[in-house]
């Protein structure tokens, strides 16, 4: 009887770290697909109202102006 337990104990432990392996592997792979890499080439440039810098496909752009948010395009703006 205590051979049955300790091979059900066993069986249980074996399937519980199969399991967080496999959720492990699967965030792993899934934080490589998602990755936000910027590629090399990529031009920052720098928002004129908080003087952040962010990629400039992602910045918003007015007048040769840009900025890293529509509000803080148009609360500059809006100073002027």
């Amino acid at each position: 009887m205590s051979r049955i337990i300790f091979i059900l104990v066993l069986l249980v432990v074996g399937y519980l770290l199969l399991k967080s392996w496999q959720r492990r592997h699967d965030l792993t792979q899934q934080h490589k697909n998602t990755s936000g890499k910027i590629p090399n080439n990529t031009r920052m440039v720098r928002c004129l109202h908080c003087n952040l810098h962010v990629p400039e496909h992602e910045a918003i752009s007015q007048g040769g102006k840009h900025f890293c948010s529509l509000e803080h395009a148009t609360q500059h703006l809006t100073k002027s």
